[in-house]
């Protein structure tokens, strides 16, 4: 098993991942502006880049369909013009930051272990 692609570490990165987008929809919904949101996704994803480098891309994908689907299908929109755009606007930025953290960390970690 330890040659396969889902390994007990991946599997168990997947749960902190599904945790870390619970988080990032919360601060989507309670967010002012959209810094809040990008900030925390910026992190989150690095932090998925740093733990998994060689699959990390997988743990982006699982953080950036989680949060979109949860979204989309389970909470219920706004019905403030603002707050829908706002929400929107952190909601698709995240998901486009979760790749590009996902991909610095991984950068990151594979430097560290180098040096």
């Amino acid at each position: 098993m330890s040659n396969s692609f889902f390994d007990r570490r991946l599997l168990l990165n997947t749960l902190l991942t599904l945790i870390g987008s619970a988080f990032l929809l919360y601060c989507i919904r309670v967010a002012i502006a959209a810094h809040l949101p990008y900030l925390v996704a910026t992190i989150l994803a690095t932090g998925l880049g740093f733990l998994e480098p060689r699959k990390g891309w997988f743990l982006a994908i699982v953080q950036a369909a989680s949060i979109w689907l949860v979204y989309t299908f389970v909470l219920e929109h706004p019905t403030n013009s603002f707050n829908i755009e706002l929400e929107n606007f952190g909601l698709y930025g995240s998901m486009i930051l979760t790749f590009v953290g996902s991909f610095i960390g991984s950068r990151l970690k594979r430097v560290f272990d180098r040096g």
